[in-house]
């Protein structure tokens, strides 16, 4: 049974992110009206009930990110405000309370996008802010959030841009069986996305670009590889586009013989989608990284999957104006 819940955000102005947690029972919602709201399932009803709203920042809220339950309930959010806070549930007589914990300040301008690395990692965070440097911070205590360390910076790009096409995001490669950790990042004005590694030296560095965009690249997404023998990168760009990229071992290069390469992989794109007619602004995997979903200003949410001859099709669409009705095969 294909089921679409509707319910109203009540925030103030524009929704600029909604994320789910580990379990899929928990969202929050962020906006422009500088607020987080968090979200809880009810199974008895089948509706999302409001659990808490509060004020995150002195400007737009962009994008949070549920760490792992391992942790307890952690979330991390940035803004416009050039910060990324902290967020961790705690219980009170009255109830349940988000406090901010920790507060990570960057120089280098609006902070675009943040994610937790997948817990085999620990608990580290990776932020990318729009002077196209990517930082990754890691808790000095996973018991008590308040401290963190800056373990890596780097560069993603040829400078920052700090203007509407300056636009960078982030994902990381969730496989715990990977050799050393991986992240795909979307960089600006390149029109691009990238596959970043650390070297020996524990340096990350730049390896496999992901190209063919005619546009700035929205989002990346990594997808979950539950013992496929290649990897999957989906891409939302401003050119209506949604693309899929298959990562193969480069035989020739470091991944068969265990060297660190530039070019662990060979990178091809494997579906190209124009289907939105409007500018793609997100894309994301389900949690077997068999199915995408993506969304754009046309208003829809469209899932993806491939047949049993690996080619994608468009297998639903979800409106937003249509109600019960909302979605169609």
């Amino acid at each position: 049974m294909n089921q679409v819940t509707k319910f109203d955000g009540t925030h103030e102005d524009l929704i600029h992110d909604v994320s789910f947690n580990y379990y899929g029972n928990r969202l929050a919602t962020c906006s422009s009206d500088q607020k987080i709201k968090i979200w809880d399932y009810n199974e008895s009803q089948s509706i999302w009930e409001s659990n808490i709203s509060f004020k995150a920042h002195s400007c737009a809220v962009l994008k949070t990110s549920w760490a792992h339950p391992e942790y307890g309930q952690v979330l991390a959010s940035c803004s416009f405000d050039r910060s990324v806070i902290i967020w961790e549930e705690t219980y009170h007589d009255a109830g349940k309370k988000w406090i901010p914990v920790a507060t990570l300040r960057d120089g280098g301008g609006t902070v675009q996008d943040v994610e937790f690395a997948p817990n085999h990692l620990g608990l580290r965070l990776a932020i990318v802010a729009a002077d196209g440097q990517v930082k990754i911070y890691e808790a000095m205590d996973v018991t008590s959030l308040v401290h963190w360390a800056l373990v890596d910076d780097f560069p993603v790009g040829n400078g920052g841009s700090k203007d509407e096409e300056g636009n960078h995001c982030l994902s990381w490669c969730t496989w715990k069986f990977a050799s050393r950790p991986m992240m795909v990042v979307g960089c600006a004005k390149d029109h691009v996305a990238k596959i970043f590694r650390p070297d020996p030296n524990n340096k990350w560095q730049s390896c496999e670009v992901l190209g063919g965009h005619g546009g700035v690249v929205h989002d990346v997404s990594w997808a979950p590889n539950m013992g496929r023998s290649y990897h999957l990168i989906a891409t939302a760009c401003k050119d209506g586009h949604v693309r899929i990229f298959k990562l193969t071992d480069d035989t020739q290069g470091g991944a068969m013989s265990g060297v660190w390469s530039r070019k662990m992989f060979n990178v091809t794109c494997i579906a190209d989608f124009p289907d939105h007619n409007a500018e793609v602004w997100r894309v994301e995997w389900n949690i077997t990284g068999t199915i995408l979903s993506s969304s754009g200003d046309d208003g829809k949410v469209r899932l993806w999957k491939a047949t049993y001859t690996g080619d994608w099709k468009c297998m639903g669409v979800v409106s937003a104006d249509e109600g019960p009705s909302a979605f169609q095969r």
